[in-house]
């Protein structure tokens, strides 16, 4: 009996012996598991984090462009003496300023709608003179010459310049126009190059194709340039 009773002892010790080594191996699975979960767990914010820290940057970086941008033009257009000439598909303008007196010259290359506009903004006077086919003028009180030409894209107001900046949609970038660092700013097919130094508009392409070109000059404009075309040359109209 006792020789019985001494096995079945020893019996029982393994059978705990290896109760408690599978219980430890299915602890050990258990811990590995939550050890694996945990650095998964962890990779994945932080990816989350490195994404998002990227996309704020982009942002940032496209904002202080736009940003650049308008101020560099607010910067030109403190300017009182130049002209532009610009040539789009169908219509050719030439604008003049020197102090208060402004000229602008339009007209389509077909050889129709050639009008000049001028304005004294000292004295408030301001005409339209249509120069073909009869030479005639009127008074024109509301009559508005455009200023030097920035982007078409409205990148006055701040909020604005978020939206763009955050837009995936939107391409905000640098490139080079005729020899000239510009930022460029492209959007369904539209593209657009805007000098870095002054922040106006040099060059406008649609669908790859070029469809505006600006030229400016600053400091040339004389006292004939922008000349009040001589009234008596054209009849009045009301």
């Amino acid at each position: 009996m006792k020789e019985k009773e001494v096995k079945e002892v020893k019996n029982q010790k393994e059978n705990k012996k290896t109760e408690g080594t599978a219980n430890g191996s299915t602890y050990r699975k258990v811990e590995n598991k939550k050890h694996r979960t945990g650095i998964t767990l962890k990779r994945f914010i932080f990816l989350v984090f490195a994404i998002v820290l990227v996309i704020i940057l982009i942002i940032g970086i496209r904002w202080r462009m736009l940003y650049n941008m308008q101020e560099r033009y607010n910067e030109t257009t403190l300017e009182d003496n130049w002209h532009y000439y610009s040539d789009s598909e169908d219509t050719i303008m030439n604008v003049y300023r020197k102090g208060t007196v402004w000229k602008m010259n339009t007209r389509q290359k077909n050889g129709e709608g050639n009008l000049t506009f001028w304005i004294d903004t000292s004295t408030g006077e301001a005409y339209v003179f249509f120069e073909n086919p009869i030479k005639k003028y009127k008074v024109d009180e509301g009559a508005f010459i455009p200023d030097l030409q920035s982007s078409s894209l409205d990148t006055k107001d701040n909020s604005i310049r978020i939206l763009m900046s955050a837009t995936p949609m939107i391409w905000i970038g640098t490139g080079k126009y005729d020899g000239k660092d510009c930022y460029t700013i492209k959007a369904e097919g539209h593209e657009e190059y805007i000098d870095k130094e002054t922040g106006l508009l040099l060059a406008v392409f649609q669908d790859n194709k070029q469809i505006r070109s600006v030229e400016y000059e600053f400091g040339e404009v004389t006292n004939e340039d922008v000349a009040k075309p001589d009234l008596s040359q054209y009849e009045y109209i009301k």
